[in-house]
């Protein structure tokens, strides 16, 4: 498996870096195009196999088979059947077999998409028949996964404009069906959020635009470059300081590690510049995809934490949690886990054994989130020696290219 070596000649840290559309909202984009037909913009992603799966020309050409990195796709399959019709078969990587896609075949299933497994039941690849599907579908199990939900907003805009869905339960990541609905408010649909129910009402007005702006978790990283740096500034280009993004919120969380976000005319610039906390408290149910850059900015920087809402992490393959708490303890650090009233708390008093290592051997644990949150350590002056660090192109395809940007060097070893 290759490896990375990612070094830093200094602590101090200046440049501009970019960062690629949100892929959340590139596939929700993907998903009205092909309903609307509409005049929107082109998603200029990286292409990391889902466009490759739903774009509008591959129906066109009437491919029926194609393989790729379809998690997500697969959860708008049903849309897209009903729609062109035909039979098709999909393939994918491991990233498809859990539990959580073998609930969402059971849910096409039940709603009369014909699915056949051609090789494994409950594994890919899956041929689909699309033909007599049975209308709407009433209520989904939000506690199966926000994904879940966000596919289910995105299916039924096809509906008339007299029909309503009902969606209820606890919803694990409720911030990202939020950034749907909201999508979905500014294609002209008209919506009623509350806690614990949506009401939608089918209209998606002709001539609507959407465009996908930059995703700004992915800038939690940079914030947590800056945050490890004696002294720093770096200019982020693409990301929009009026995002209906759910995470927004890093500015304010790094303002409490000591970065302080700068509005620009074309850019967003983090400067290290402030107080730092000596205790971190977060909750972090609304934007999970946060909390890796800030939990090992509070490993690095000595400060303790106590955050909770991190359900979402229990979805992930492998589960996030595990993996942070894994690398926690290469550095000896601990995660103290404990349950207050039902709700799982992760508390860390600050202690580690970080100064003591001049060389991080450190493993990606499979986990792109975990690998951008570990490279920002090589400016304390570490050698980090990555596992598995090209696990970042899952969402962020240039990540490499544009640390070096930043001054740090990586090579790779194997």
């Amino acid at each position: 498996m290759i490896k990375y070596q990612i070094t830093k000649s200094d602590t101090k840290i200046y440049g501009e870096v970019t960062i690629p559309p949100t892929r959340p909202m590139s596939n929700k984009f993907l998903v009205i195009k092909v309903y609307k037909d509409a005049n929107l913009p082109t998603v200029t992603g990286s292409e990391i196999g889902n466009e490759k799966i739903i774009n509008q020309s591959i129906f066109k050409e009437g491919l029926k088979s194609k393989s790729g990195r379809t998690a997500r796709a697969i959860r708008h399959i049903r849309a897209f059947i009903s729609y062109f019709g035909g039979e098709w078969i999909l393939s994918s990587s491991n990233i498809l077999k859990d539990s959580t896609t073998g609930k969402i075949v059971a849910l096409l299933q039940k709603h009369g998409l014909k699915v056949q497994f051609e090789e494994r039941i409950g594994n890919p690849p899956f041929r689909l028949i699309g033909k007599n599907l049975k209308g709407k579908i009433l209520r989904v199990e939000g506690s199966i996964n926000s994904k879940m939900i966000e596919a289910r907003l995105l299916i039924d805009p096809s509906l008339n404009t007299e029909e309503i869905i009902e969606l209820k339960n606890f919803i694990i990541s409720q911030g990202y069906s939020t950034m749907t609905l909201r999508a979905l408010q500014f294609m002209g649909v008209n919506i009623d959020w509350r806690e614990d129910e949506v009401l939608i009402e089918h209209q998606i007005f002709d001539g609507s635009e959407l465009s996908i702006e930059a995703d700004w978790s992915l800038a939690s990283y940079w914030y947590e470059a800056v945050a490890l740096a004696d002294k720093g500034e770096i200019a982020i280009k693409g990301l929009k300081p009026e995002s209906f993004q759910c995470d927004t919120a890093v500015k304010d969380l790094f303002t409490r590690l000591g970065v302080t976000t700068i509005i620009a005319e074309d850019a967003i610039i983090l400067k290290r510049k402030g107080r730092v906390t000596k205790q971190f408290e977060h909750n972090f149910k609304q934007h999970p995809d946060l909390a890796p850059a800030a939990m090992f900015a509070c490993l690095a920087l000595g400060i303790p934490f106590t955050i909770s809402g991190i359900d979402y992490f229990h979805t992930k393959d492998p589960d996030r949690l595990d993996a942070i708490k894994a690398e926690f303890r290469k550095l000896g650090a601990t995660i103290n886990v404990q349950l207050e009233n039902d709700v799982e708390v992760l508390k860390f008093d600050g202690k580690s054994k970080l100064k003591n290592f001049k060389v991080l051997e450190c493993d990606s644990q499979n986990d792109h989130r975990v690998a951008m949150s570990l490279a920002p350590y090589a400016i304390l002056g570490k050698k980090v020696i990555m596992n598995n660090a090209r696990i970042t192109s899952k969402s962020y395809a240039t990540f490499w290219d544009e640390i070096k940007k930043l001054g740090f060097e990586v090579t790779v070893l194997q």
